[in-house]
């Protein structure tokens, strides 16, 4: 099979995000007792093994919208499709979104819609 350099780079974000998932919010010190080696379930999110997160879910509706050329409205409304129909998601669902994102998709969403 040959080798596709985007391909690859997007399964490795998705392969790295769910190693590193159940590990999230863990102190060094936790990490330097239970290094995060391989991928395991039911950690700091409460997800099955494999779960990637909202980093790679949003790498990924970038990387759909720049197929088509950049469009800042496209890359916007992949991200609140992401947010509010779990669009690109691991296991249909948005299991974790941060303040901060939460807040700017939600501004996108205004600003997209005009209001």
């Amino acid at each position: 099979m040959k080798s596709n350099k985007a391909i690859d780079a997007l399964l490795g974000v998705a392969i790295g995000d769910a190693v590193g998932v159940p590990f999230e919010f863990s102190s060094r010190e936790e990490m330097k007792l239970n290094r995060a080696k391989d991928m395991v379930g039911y950690g700091s999110h409460n997800q099955p093994k494999g779960t990637w997160s909202d980093d790679s879910s949003l790498t990924f509706c970038l990387a759909q919208s720049l197929l088509n050329g950049y469009d800042l409205k496209d890359i916007a409304q992949n991200f609140i499709k992401w947010k509010n129909e779990a669009y690109w998601s691991a296991r249909g669902k948005v299991f974790d979104i941060g303040i901060t994102t939460a807040k700017a998709i939600s501004r996108l969403r205004k600003i997209i819609e005009g209001k």
